[in-house]
């Protein structure tokens, strides 16, 4: 396919997770340079069969859905940038700022958790939790999945809840009027004070899937090949974890500049970091070879009262991200395995430690209920 020729991308309409408005804007912006044509079909599915039967070249599709639906003869082309993975709370007043004992909307745990670490006098409904409390579980039962939302929105309005917790594509994609609140990594002063929120994996993807054999070289101008390290780095991170930890388990991997790193590591006052990437014979120079873009990986998850954490970071050279990715998982598994063992006691007497070390301790942190 030469660059010249009509490139036809399938999408759906709105399945709340930022890809439909995501590839409009891709194709508004390329289509400047040229020939695209976007499609609207009513499924996934159907999009899917149009693809296979060739009356198009792509398909847009979140990461869920590539997971989810019968990809077999199809490969993942690209991806375009990624959007911000980060959840928002949809509320009037900052989180720090709601009333006590406020009634919040969550429906995924892991959000649930981090958002009692930042406020554990807050009241998180389920969306069957909050129906019982304002006797509206037949009125959710009849909305579908594009007016679940508008109706919650009225229900901050009306002062039925206080807010509610979505991912930020439900916000953008419903056009909300109301205050979003961004529960985010907290990189920046401003926000140094609020816990930060490792989102949960695999949001923000919108990949560019077509036909094996598909050309990738003819769409590199629209895809980022950081994004797609990160796509491929968090759904193995994810593949690696039990069932039971996916759930509650916030990973996120993104390549950054080591100008941003560093003058991060220095606000901060984190000597670890910035011995490992300078040369203090140096004024602070770089060390040889380490002047390139790093892999950041960061995965945590937390007790279900967000009293306890349990987290590992690591940053590799994107060379060394695989090796870099299994190690930040092992760390992380003998870690958590740690945490929620019991201590159990001990004759034997280590020289230089209290007492107290060989008494039975339990364990630092239940993951579950």
């Amino acid at each position: 396919m030469e660059n010249g020729e009509r490139l036809v991308i399938f999408t759906t309409p709105s399945r709340n997770d930022g890809v439909r408005l995501h590839i409009e804007r891709a194709v508004e912006t390329h289509g400047k340079h040229r020939d695209l044509s976007l499609k609207q079909l009513p499924h996934m599915e159907t999009a899917l069969q149009s693809l296979r039967d060739g009356a198009g070249d792509l398909v847009a599709m979140s990461a869920f859905d590539w997971q989810q639906q019968d990809v077999e003869g199809l490969i993942i082309a690209g991806l375009l940038t990624r959007k911000e993975p980060t959840w928002v709370l949809v509320a009037n007043d900052k989180p720090e700022y709601l009333k006590q004992g406020a009634y919040i909307l969550c429906d995924h745990e892991l959000l649930r958790r981090q958002m009692m670490r930042l406020r554990g006098d807050l009241t998180l409904e389920t969306m069957e939790e909050m129906g019982k409390r304002l006797n509206a579980a037949a009125t959710i039962s009849e909305l579908d999945d594009e007016d679940i939302w508008p109706w919650v929105e009225g229900l901050l309005k009306n002062g039925n809840i206080d807010g509610f917790i979505v991912p930020r594509a439900i916000h953008a994609s419903h056009r909300m009027k109301s205050r979003r609140h961004t529960l985010g990594l907290q990189r920046d002063n401003s926000e140094s004070n609020r816990e930060r929120f490792i989102p949960p994996p695999l949001h923000g993807f919108t990949m560019l899937v077509g036909r094996n054999g598909f050309p990738k070289a003819s769409i590199q101008d629209m895809v980022d090949q950081s994004a797609e390290l990160a796509y491929r780095l968090e759904a193995a991170i994810l593949e690696s974890l039990e069932p039971s930890l996916r759930p509650i388990v916030g990973a996120f991997v993104e390549q950054r500049k080591i100008a941003t790193i560093l003058k991060k590591a220095s606000e901060d006052g984190d000597e670890a970091l910035l011995n490992t990437l300078v040369d203090p014979n140096k004024e602070r120079g770089l060390y040889k070879g380490k002047g390139g873009p790093r892999i950041e990986m960061i995965i945590e998850t937390l007790n279900p009262e967000g009293t306890v954490t349990a987290a590992c970071e690591r940053i590799v050279q994107p060379e060394n991200s695989h090796i870099g990715m299994v190690n930040l998982l092992k760390e992380f598994m003998d870690l958590l395995a740690v945490m929620t063992t019991d201590h159990e006691g001990s004759n034997r007497r280590i020289l230089g430690l209290p007492p107290s070390f060989n008494e039975p301790s339990p364990r630092l942190m239940n993951l579950d209920e």
